[in-house]
């Protein structure tokens, strides 16, 4: 709950002359803008990298499809799926970090530039010879965007309840 005390405090002014919150959002920020950089770092990584430099970090899929067998689960059946829930899970963090970065976009523009990143990065794949582009990568990659998008607002709308409520 703010009180006239907590607003005073955090409206007083820095030695720069900034309100102190204003401070630390500012300071948000570059903690989040770093943090997307390295993960956008990491998304290059992975989708640019040569197939066998790329198999140390998507390996894992296969190995797990690999267990799968262990359940009868034909690998040709379990690679597919678990390749397209990983491309799912590699773009939850755009929707995530992007919302955050730039909180005046609606969610809907969000979800275009995830969209449009997985288009650009399909697109660039063309010219890599150990790596092809595949309309399941721009869905899953879209589908990821809008999954963290989502799991951010049911975040902060759970957090806004807890705000108004003690």
């Amino acid at each position: 709950m703010h009180t006239a005390a907590t607003h005073a405090a955090t409206a007083a002014p820095t030695a720069a002359g900034r309100p102190a919150a204003r401070v630390r959002a500012h300071g948000h920020q570059s903690a989040l803008r770093i943090v997307f950089a390295l993960y956008l770092l990491a998304v290059c990584v992975i989708v640019f990298a040569p197939q066998p430099d790329a198999e140390r970090f998507t390996g894992i899929v296969a190995v797990i499809a690999r267990a799968a067998e262990a359940w009868g689960i034909p690998f040709e059946i379990a690679y597919p799926v678990l390749e397209f829930t990983a491309n799912i899970a590699l773009f939850v963090p755009f929707g995530l970090l992007v919302p955050l970065i730039a909180p005046l976009w609606h969610p809907w523009l969000v979800i275009a530039s995830g969209l449009a990143v997985s288009c650009l990065i399909e697109f660039t794949q063309t010219a890599l010879p150990s790596r092809f582009p595949t309309a399941s990568d721009l869905l899953a990659n879209t589908l990821g965007t809008a999954l963290g998008v989502a799991l951010l607002a049911v975040f902060m709308r759970l957090r806004s309840r807890a705000r108004h409520s003690g």
